[in-house]
């Protein structure tokens, strides 16, 4: 699952990832994509022409890029980092237990990395994820023991927001099939909750859109889903799919 992002500034081409205390000395590639340390791993990235785009996952994760680093690091302090080499910009997350960990480490551009996914107790086990016909999602990476339920799998379709239409319509095609197969007693608890977390990737998509704006919208969505009985689902999610973009982004 994805547990954070952030966007980092860089003024020297390397950035850092691993135990949030600073190493000893400053480290120079010196040409090489990587260098790795009992601590910490450092990548070239590029510098001073916009943010890094760093993505932290813990055991599941997207297919995407090209793996970079799959081994352990040592963290102190349970915490694992994603800096710059001068430590002044840094997103850090903690995981608890200090100690060693295993982490999968893919960017988008080795020697010049403007996208980072890191990724902590990596699952190698890929997976489809629900799509729509001619609308192919990336696959994902899970634990071999996980057993995705459809609220888990609808957060892994809303955890990027690349190909809108495609992520959105594979969404309302979960939430369209799932609909009925709850406990009768949770059934429309749980459609309304997995129709919010749409809503909420919205806002992402339409940071403009007030929270009222988004109800209305994901309200057409939810009605749409609940009177529907389309001989072709996949037509029938993209079609809503489309109307929610259009109403979004007019």
């Amino acid at each position: 699952m994805l547990v954070g992002s952030a966007g980092i500034f860089l003024n020297h081409p390397v950035i850092r990832v691993g135990s949030f205390a600073m190493p000893d000395h400053v480290v120079a590639l010196q040409g090489s994509n990587r260098l790795v340390g009992e601590r910490h791993l450092h990548l070239a990235a590029r510098a001073q022409m916009g943010l890094v785009r760093v993505r932290l996952w813990s055991e599941s994760s997207p297919v995407e890029g090209s793996v970079i680093f799959d081994g352990s690091l040592r963290l102190d302090d349970g915490v694992v980092c994603v800096s710059d080499v001068t430590g002044v910009s840094s997103f850090r997350y903690g995981f608890g237990v200090p100690g060693s960990r295993r982490m999968l480490v893919s960017v988008d551009d080795p020697g010049n990395a403007s996208r980072i996914d890191v990724v902590l107790d990596p699952g190698m086990r890929e997976v489809a994820l629900t799509a729509c016909r001619n609308r192919p999602l990336p696959h994902f990476r899970v634990s071999d023991s996980s057993s995705l339920d459809p609220t888990d799998e609808l957060g892994l379709i809303l955890s990027v927001h690349d190909i809108p239409i495609s992520r959105l319509s594979a969404a309302l095609k979960l939430v369209f099939l799932q609909a009925g197969k709850d406990i009768d007693a949770r059934s429309s608890v749980m459609m309304e909750f997995r129709v919010r977390m749409i809503g909420e990737w919205l806002r992402w998509i339409s940071p403009t859109l007030s929270e009222a704006e988004v109800s209305s919208i994901i309200l057409f969505a939810f009605q749409k889903i609940q009177t529907g009985s389309p001989d072709d689902v996949d037509s029938f999610s993209i079609g809503i799919a489309s109307e929610v973009m259009r109403r979004a982004t007019a």
